[in-house]
């Protein structure tokens, strides 16, 4: 795992998008230890422990409500925003059905600035598209970040970040498995991001 997370860094990725679950999280401090400009999110684990604290300590800057309690939109989702603003870390909103999840917490003025959405040019994961588009497109004081962007592997690299650039998405995460996808994912990410419309 540290291995691919290097390939990435030297291709300009600055950054981890975490579940605290497996050797990740050890690859990650790992990586935070060793470059100063290495920053960790992490999403709260879907369990009765939610892992907040051990997402603290890892050193997360942000940490998301994971989808599984957030899209149910209720007593758990308010607590765990308390929690992990309490503990003086960023709070965030991942879903895995982002319209009325955005809807939710948008209207009723939930303790959130960013979210953590499925966005991707084949609109898989998403609900509907065009809605999601306008939803992200329309909403300027808060932060999108993109995942799923590759669509589980469907998209290739060039098409899914040029997709990205062009929507109002501050940031991807990526999966990757191999240093090989970890460089071209990275390589094509920074170039269309970098290069976005404003």
């Amino acid at each position: 795992m540290l291995e691919i997370l290097e390939a990435s860094y030297a291709k300009g990725a600055r950054g981890i998008q975490v579940i605290p679950s497996g050797k990740i999280l050890i690859a990650a401090q790992m990586m935070s230890e060793t470059h100063s400009d290495y920053v960790i999110t992490g999403s709260t684990y879907p369990s009765e422990d939610p892992c907040v604290e051990e997402l603290v300590k890892t050193g997360a800057k942000l940490i998301f409500v994971h989808g599984v309690v957030s899209d149910i939109k209720g007593r758990e989702l308010l607590k765990l925003l308390d929690n992990i603003s309490g503990m003086g870390i960023i709070p965030g909103i991942a879903t895995h059905d982002p319209i009325p999840t955005l809807k939710f917490s948008i209207e009723n003025s939930l303790n959130v600035r960013t979210f953590l959405i499925p966005f991707n040019a084949y609109g898989s994961f998403m609900g509907n598209m065009k809605k999601l588009e306008e939803i992200v497109d329309k909403t300027k004081n808060f932060y999108f970040i993109g995942m799923k962007t590759l669509a589980a592997g469907d998209i290739r690299p060039d098409i899914a970040f040029q997709y990205i650039a062009n929507h109002n998405i501050c940031a991807v995460t990526i999966g990757m498995v191999s240093k090989q996808q970890a460089e071209e994912s990275t390589e094509f990410a920074l170039k269309s991001l970098i290069n976005k419309k404003s």
